[in-house]
C-alpha cells in the first residue's frame, strides 16, 4: 500500500478567482496587514508586516535583533498604531534567548523610560513614582494578546504548538516569533546549518497550512566584521548582502522578506555607506529581500535614553543587491 498521499491540484479558475479577491481586499483596505511605530518602515515593506508572509529577521550580536522583536510584538498590539483592525490576532512567542519575565522588563524600560539596570538594582533602587509608573505599565500589557514559549525544543514541537494554538483559537490570525532559530533543538546528528534548513522549509509548511505571520530571528556571520568591510573608502562594502548571513542559502530562501539590522558605530565606522552618514547612534534596518518589492535600507536612531528606536526622517533608500 502506499504511503504517500497525492498532492492537491488546484485548476487555474480558482487560483485567479483568490488574485482577484487579494487585490479586491487591497483596494477596500481589509488587506491583513500590522503597522510598527515607525513610519520609514512601514513603507519600505508596502504598508506594514502580512499575514501570510514569513519574515527573517537577521543581525550580528548585541546589534539590537531580538529588541527589534519585541518593540514589533508591542507595536503590533498597540491599538495607538494599529487602530480597530477588521480581524483579531494573538501572539504566540517561542522566546529561546531569554525568559519572557526578561522580555516584559524590556518592554517596561520603553514604556516607561528607566533603564533595564535600574529596574532591577538593588543599590539605586526605584522612587515610588517610578514603582507607580512600573505599574500601571504592567496593567497596561496585561491585556496585550501575546502567549510565551521559553523552553527550547525541536521543530516538531513548534509545530505541534503552533497546530494546537490554531485549533484552540480558530477565528484568529496568528503571529508566530522565534527567538531564534539556532536555538531550536537539533535532530541527532544535525550540524547548525541543518537545523536552520529545517526550519525555514517547517515555516513554508506553517505559513501554507496556517496563514501565519512568521518573524525567524537568525544570526549573522562574521564576515561584515572583517578588515576590508570596515574600510572607509570602500563605502559599498558597508551594506550587509545575502552572503552575511549564517547558513545563508537556506533561510533566505525560504523567507518571503529577509530584513538585517545593523549597528555600523559597533564596528567602529564614523561614517556608513554611499551617502556618507554618521554613525552615532545610527540603526541601519537593510531589506536584502522582498518578493513583492526591492531591496533598500531606512534608517533608525537609537534612543538609549528611551529604550527605543525612532525614525531618522530619512526616505527609504532602493539600492540593487549584488
Amino acid at each position: 500500500m502506499n504511503k504517500y498521499s497525492e498532492f492537491k491540484v488546484r485548476p487555474i479558475g480558482s487560483v485567479l478567482t483568490e488574485a482577484k479577491k487579494e487585490v479586491q481586499e487591497s483596494r477596500a483596505g481589509r488587506t491583513r496587514v500590522l503597522k510598527t511605530r515607525w513610519k520609514s518602515v512601514n513603507k519600505m515593506l508596502l504598508g506594514g508586516f502580512y499575514f501570510g508572509q514569513t519574515y527573517l529577521i537577521a543581525g550580528a550580536s548585541g546589534h539590537g535583533k531580538s529588541y527589534l522583536v519585541n518593540m514589533l510584538l508591542r507595536d503590533f498590539a498597540n491599538a495607538s498604531i494599529n487602530g480597530t483592525l477588521p480581524f483579531q490576532f494573538k501572539i504566540l512567542h517561542f522566546g529561546f534567548e531569554m525568559s519572557a519575565s526578561a522580555e516584559i522588563l524590556r518592554r517596561i524600560t520603553s514604556m516607561t523610560g528607566i533603564s533595564y539596570t535600574k529596574l532591577l538594582s538593588v543599590e539605586n533602587k526605584l522612587s515610588d513614582e517610578q514603582f507607580e509608573s512600573v505599574e500601571k505599565s504592567l496593567v497596561n500589557l496585561r491585556n496585550e494578546e501575546i502567549y510565551f514559549v521559553e523552553t527550547p525544543g525541536s521543530r516538531f514541537q513548534i509545530y505541534e504548538t503552533i497546530k494546537a494554538f490554531k485549533a484552540k483559537f480558530p477565528d484568529h490570525e496568528l503571529v508566530v516569533s522565534v527567538d531564534h532559530m539556532l536555538l531550536v533543538t537539533p535532530e541527532p546528528g544535525e550540524d547548525e546549518i541543518q537545523l536552520q534548513a529545517e526550519v525555514s522549509k517547517l515555516f513554508i509548511q506553517i505559513r501554507k497550512e496556517f496563514h501565519t505571520m512568521n518573524l525567524l530571528v537568525s544570526q549573522l556571520n562574521d564576515k561584515i566584521e572583517g578588515e576590508n568591510r570596515r574600510d572607509p573608502s570602500k563605502p559599498s562594502l558597508h551594506y550587509p548582502t545575502k552572503t552575511d548571513l549564517h547558513g545563508s542559502k537556506q533561510g533566505y530562501q525560504a523567507a518571503d522578506c529577509v530584513l538585517v539590522i545593523h549597528c555600523p558605530e559597533l564596528l567602529n565606522l564614523e561614517y556608513y555607506g554611499k551617502e556618507n552618514f554618521p554613525t552615532r547612534g545610527l540603526v541601519a534596518l537593510h531589506q536584502i529581500k522582498q518578493r513583492h518589492g526591492i531591496a533598500g535600507f531606512t534608517l533608525m536612531r537609537n534612543n538609549l535614553e528611551s529604550g527605543t528606536f525612532e525614525d531618522w526622517e530619512r526616505p527609504v533608500i532602493s539600492y540593487s543587491i549584488p
